[in-house]
């Protein structure tokens, strides 16, 4: 069981995004997917987080560019996957987040994504900025 005192980050400080400059993924971990990402892992440390709707990243041709560069991004969709909200909030309570940006397609099967992540912040209780994205299906990009 984790309680309040375990401190997962206590041989992780040197973790960041330096590890990854010679790389030419933006992608700093490995499963994408929220529901496979452990709640509590060093890539979460003192991270900036992108929850991004599965479909994104295919509607707008520049997206590791624009969104990923130096954040960690999770990826779902509000019509097929369980419980986003507790997943998120088991992320935001047990790490250092930084962070939350949401981008999201302006269709609506993506409508709950932003209220899912708005809640997740909300019952940790932590006081998170959150910004959020629509692309339209025409990949326009709308802040």
């Amino acid at each position: 069981m984790i309680t309040k005192d375990f401190n997962p980050w206590k041989n992780f400080d040197s973790y960041g995004e330096h590890l990854f400059a010679d790389k030419d993924s933006n992608l700093p971990q490995w499963p994408i997917k929220l529901w496979k990402v452990s709640p509590v892992s060093p890539y979460f440390h003192n991270a900036h987080l992108v929850i991004a709707a599965d479909c994104a990243a295919y509607a707008c041709p520049n997206f590791h560019n624009t969104f990923l560069r130096g954040r960690v991004p999770l990826i779902c969709c509000p019509e097929s996957d369980f419980d986003i909200t507790t997943r998120l909030t088991q992320i935001v309570e047990l790490n250092e987040i930084r962070s939350v940006t949401v981008v999201r397609m302006e269709a609506a099967c993506c409508q709950e994504l932003v209220d899912q992540v708005l809640q997740a912040v909300k019952h940790s209780r932590l006081p998170l900025p959150v910004n959020v994205t629509n692309l339209f299906v025409t990949a326009e990009v709308v802040e």
